[in-house]
């Protein structure tokens, strides 16, 4: 459902929206499932066939779990908003970055969705009986820490009361998804590292960065869904400019 010229979806049209994008990626790792397995289905176009050198191999790594939350109130005049959290400033991966809520999955977990609505559980006390999980997508890779990670979309009409956990995270942020899909706050993201420059997707919403993996992930579910506007990718912002780097 294109947003076309609104500023954000009608709630009724979003719940559409995610249910078809889940529904569709799972008919995608049914007619794909190698290269679903690889992250085929997070490239800018999805892709039919394995690359020659994947960025990570099937049972390669550690599997993980994020909670992709969209909270959808039924209030008019409430906007609809995707639910992240800021890293905590102390820990030694990734100090300070804004995340979905999510981890590792543990041997106590039945698969991705429990892992992901543990950790959100873990991470700021999230209430899974407020919580309708619609499903996971596809699994994307993170090379760099060595991690499989499984998307979960889910969504609520209130997510309730939350509380950071202390030396895990510092904040809750709830960022509008008209803020998301508006082109002012669309940037490339350049970080330079070891005579490397690393290029990728990037949202400045409010003062606050939103870049690397999870700008990926949010930047391809805003094109899934049919919400992304044209924006200018030759705008670029420096995530040192922001925050600590991990």
């Amino acid at each position: 459902m294109p947003v076309g010229r609104r500023t954000v979806p009608g709630r009724d049209d979003a719940v559409a929206a995610l249910r078809a994008v889940v529904a569709d990626a799972a008919d995608y790792r049914r007619r794909h499932p190698r290269a679903a397995e690889v992250g085929g289905w997070w490239q800018e176009e999805p892709a039919v066939e394995v690359p020659v050198r994947p960025a990570m191999r099937p049972g390669e790594g550690r599997d993980a779990a994020v909670l992709m939350l969209f909270c959808l109130p039924e209030v008019p005049d409430e906007e609809p908003y995707l639910l992240v959290t800021q890293r905590a400033a102390g820990l030694s991966a990734h100090p300070g970055q804004v995340a979905l809520p999510g981890g590792a999955l543990e041997d106590e977990d039945a698969g991705p969705v429990a892992a992901a609505l543990r950790e959100a559980h873990e991470e700021v006390g999230l209430d899974r009986a407020g919580i309708e999980v619609l499903g996971p997508l596809p699994p994307a890779p993170v090379p760099v820490s060595g991690f499989m990670v499984t998307p979960v979309v889910a969504m609520t009409v209130d997510p309730g009361p939350m509380t950071p956990e202390a030396g895990e995270v510092d904040r809750v942020i709830r960022v509008p998804v008209s803020a998301l899909v508006d082109p002012a706050n669309r940037s490339t993201s350049l970080l330079h590292r070891r005579g490397t420059t690393f290029r990728g997707p990037a949202f400045v919403v409010d003062g606050t960065l939103i870049w690397g993996f999870t700008a990926i992930l949010v930047d391809r579910m805003l094109a899934r869904l049919g919400w992304e506007r044209p924006w200018d990718s030759r705008r670029t912002v420096d995530p040192q400019d922001f925050q600590v780097i991990g």
